[in-house]
């Protein structure tokens, strides 16, 4: 229970996530067609969210940044789930675009979390 506590954000964002790409699509119905794919942008902003708490909840918890191949396989399989999961409802459908979208906002984060954590390594006193 410990250990999920560390990651409560994380576990926050990933339903808030499930429960954004459930939602029926006649939710977004208000939403203006010719409007830039505001979708794309909700799923680039969710998974930039779920990447950065994903990253600085495993640091708080293990003392150093997660393997860039632990996160981005957390990342890739948490999307397609996602895309997959929306094949269950007969409103909404799989989407390429969607996961790609989700993966630029993950990479975002995954950047800007780097680029953090050498900052702060770099401002801890040399022993």
């Amino acid at each position: 229970m410990k250990k999920i506590m560390y990651y409560k954000f994380t576990i926050a964002t990933a339903v808030l996530i499930l429960v954004a790409l459930l939602l029926p699509g006649s939710a977004f119905r208000y939403v203006p067609a010719s409007f830039f794919e505001v979708d794309k942008l909700a799923h680039m902003a969710l998974f930039f969210i779920f990447t950065l708490a994903f990253q600085f909840e495993f640091k708080a918890a293990h003392g150093r940044a997660p393997l860039f191949w632990r996160g981005s396989i957390l990342i890739i399989l948490f999307s397609a789930g996602s895309e997959a999961l929306q094949l269950l409802t007969s409103t909404r459908s799989f989407d390429p675009k969607d996961m790609a979208a989700d993966l630029i906002g993950a990479s975002l984060a995954a950047i800007i979390a780097a680029i953090a954590h050498r900052i702060a390594a770099s401002r801890r006193p040399k022993i």
